[in-house]
């Protein structure tokens, strides 16, 4: 599994290994992530690199809505969005390339615990962009943004809506609270 990072995060230390591309060192002996993306390990060399995550050229515009799939939590701090499509007049229009999307805490409810209350790995969420250029910087503070798909974190089944935060699983029986969009919900 892919190790995703953002920028600041720590990788390693440097006693273990060589900052390579797109790290550098703290003044504590950390090695920290200048970029977001994935962590690259070369356990001969002893370095360790990031790789960006990709920029797809799509230029999304400020306040655009937009449709992703949630693919990593880093350190619980952040959530990384691959941006699946765009809403444009009603329609959601798939996006050809892959696009990165990030929701920082500040964008994130004040009202729930930890992020897993709020989005889980692989749930489609509605997002609204709030930043120019990739990546994109994305907001679920609006009751018609939040998760509108999400998969069982215990079997994978879809789960159903049993109304307000509240998704359950038809499969295995677990309820778990998500920031739904009160505009939709697939399931």
């Amino acid at each position: 599994m892919s190790e995703v990072v953002a920028p600041g995060d720590v990788v390693g230390k440097e006693e273990e290994y060589l900052p390579g591309e797109n790290v550098y060192v703290d003044d504590y002996g950390n090695l920290r992530a200048q970029v977001l993306g994935v962590v690259i390990r070369d356990n001969k060399e002893h370095v360790i690199s990031v790789k960006p995550l990709k920029n797809s050229g799509v230029l999304l515009k400020l306040n655009d809505v937009v449709y992703g799939k949630v693919v990593a939590i880093p350190n619980d701090k952040v959530v990384v969005v691959k941006i699946l499509s765009v809403e444009n007049n009603g329609n959601r229009v798939p996006l050809k390339s892959n696009t990165t999307g990030l929701i920082p805490p500040s964008q994130l409810p004040n009202s729930r615990g930890s992020i897993s209350d709020i989005v889980g790995i692989g749930d489609i969420i509605k997002a609204r962009v709030i930043s120019r250029g990739p990546p994109y910087t994305l907001t679920l503070k609006d009751a018609q943004l939040g998760v509108v798909y999400a998969i069982c974190p215990r079997c994978g089944h879809a789960l159903t809506w049993k109304g307000g935060e509240l998704l359950r699983c038809p499969n295995c029986g677990i309820v778990v609270r998500r920031k739904v969009s009160l505009s939709e919900y697939w399931v």
